[in-house]
């Protein structure tokens, strides 16, 4: 049976939703205000009781009330000013300033005054543009303001809707307020700084930094052998060639790159961020740890990927350079842990994971039984890999009864446990720390095989 004909699609739904219609956006125009009613009022009512009780000073009190009104309304605009709000996606990183362009164009030669009001996400602390300010816009000109914050975290952030209204004839006219739709800053995250002077294991490639087994041209001594045809005459060794009497020459180890699969845990958060000079939650630690090893490897020519464990399951191509560094903290910064995620699944990840010989580095939390699984499932496949605790170390549950505190050891008991028979399994599990946390687990790595 085909979808088409399928009886259960034209079932009636339980609690149908009335589908709410778009309301059309009001045009901007020119309307009067308050001050312009008084100021038709007040000589209107001056004249109508100069004529009731006979008085004629009340007649000269209305004349400059209608003087300076006839005056000011002399050269009334007629086309409103129009206000755009630069609505292309822009980038900027933590504790950097981030901007929106606003755009206020006024058509008529009369100069007319503007009212913004601008409002931005939690994280974007706006320090020009906040709340409302006025501008003066000269006649027949463009005039460019800039709202602009300091992102104070990654992600996805909006600034604005941006509110406008301008105003004419000394305040008698004014617009209609311009509701402008806000525009969406990508916040890249800043990596904690990573450097490892280690080699990584499966260096297969076709030209990096990591030594491998293979004999071929760089500066890695592998031994001193006796001159075969083909040798070049610049491997010659001619210091042990002189003592010997025979010609050697010097055999060095080809220096390859490999492939990296970043592995990210995305199922629970846990702690409160403070920001980039705050506290640290789960989400921060994973994404700052993952795009620090992501730019060492692939600044230095190595190819990484990130696949993310969690309820939207998204991969990232494996690349190497520059380029390909920024598109990962572009892919990091859209970074999202659901309230209420689906579990995801360790067979569909393996099958993600096409290629075997690639060091898996899975940044986890170790708080989900599925993350314990992951990294006991793609041990027993292996697979080579490197498990980084992103837990940090100031996270507790809150205390609810006087036994929240014996609860919270006896969890912390346990995760040890589990820790320990990870690396009992061969999964060397470390905290992040710093930027030479994970040498020596990559030591023993590359040791076990070459082993």
């Amino acid at each position: 049976m085909s979808l088409a004909v399928d009886p259960a699609l034209n079932l009636p739904t339980d609690n149908p939703r009335p589908l709410r219609r778009k309301t059309p956006e009001r045009p901007v125009e020119w309307r009067r205000t308050a001050s312009l009613s008084r100021a038709f009022a007040v000589p209107a009512f001056c004249l109508l009781a100069s004529v009731v009780f006979g008085r004629v000073d009340l007649v000269l009190l209305a004349a400059p009330f209608a003087v300076g009104t006839a005056l000011l309304l002399h050269r009334r605009p007629q086309r409103p000013p129009r206000g755009t709000l630069d609505t292309d996606d822009q980038t900027c990183a933590e504790g950097e300033t981030a901007s929106a362009a606003l755009r206020v164009a006024n058509p008529e030669p009369v100069p007319v005054t503007t009212l913004v009001t601008a409002v931005a996400d939690p994280w974007i602390d706006l320090h020009t543009g906040r709340g409302d300010f006025a501008e003066r816009i000269g006649p027949a000109t463009t005039r460019e303001m800039v709202v602009a914050g300091r992102a104070e975290r990654w992600g996805g952030h909006h600034i604005g809707p941006v509110q406008t209204q301008s105003f004419a004839c000394g305040g008698l006219i004014e617009t209609t307020v311009q509701t402008l739709p806000g525009t969406m800053i990508w916040v890249l995250p800043v990596p904690d700084w990573f450097e490892s002077a280690e080699s990584l294991p499966f260096a297969d490639g076709v030209a990096g930094v990591h030594r491998s087994r293979r004999l071929g041209d760089s500066g890695e001594l592998a031994e001193v052998r006796l001159y075969q045809p083909g040798d070049r005459l610049r491997r010659i060794d001619w210091r042990t060639s002189a003592r010997s009497q025979d010609l050697y020459v010097n055999a060095t180890l080809s220096e390859r790159d490999t492939d990296v699969t970043l592995i990210l845990d995305l199922q629970l958060e846990a702690g409160r961020s403070g920001g980039v000079d705050g506290s640290a939650s789960v989400a921060d630690l994973t994404v700052r740890a993952a795009g620090a090893v992501a730019a060492h490897y692939a600044v230095q020519g190595d190819r990484v990927g990130c696949i993310e464990f969690g309820a939207r399951a998204r991969r990232m191509r494996a690349g190497a350079g520059r380029r390909h560094n920024l598109a990962l903290l572009r892919w990091l910064a859209s970074v999202d842990i659901p309230p209420d995620p689906l579990p995801p699944s360790i067979a569909m990840l393996r099958r993600m994971l096409n290629k075997q010989r690639s060091l898996h580095v899975v940044f986890t939390p170790l708080l989900a039984e599925r993350s314990i699984g992951l990294v006991a499932e793609l041990a027993r496949s292996g697979r080579p890999v490197l498990c980084v605790d992103t837990l940090p170390g100031h996270v507790s549950p809150p205390t609810r009864t006087h036994w929240t505190h014996h609860a919270e050891r006896i969890w912390r008991l346990g995760r040890e446990n589990t820790i320990m028979e990870l690396r009992e399994l061969g999964v060397p599990v470390e905290p992040w720390e710093d930027s030479a946390s994970l040498d020596s687990v990559l030591a023993q790595l590359t040791r076990r095989r070459y082993r």
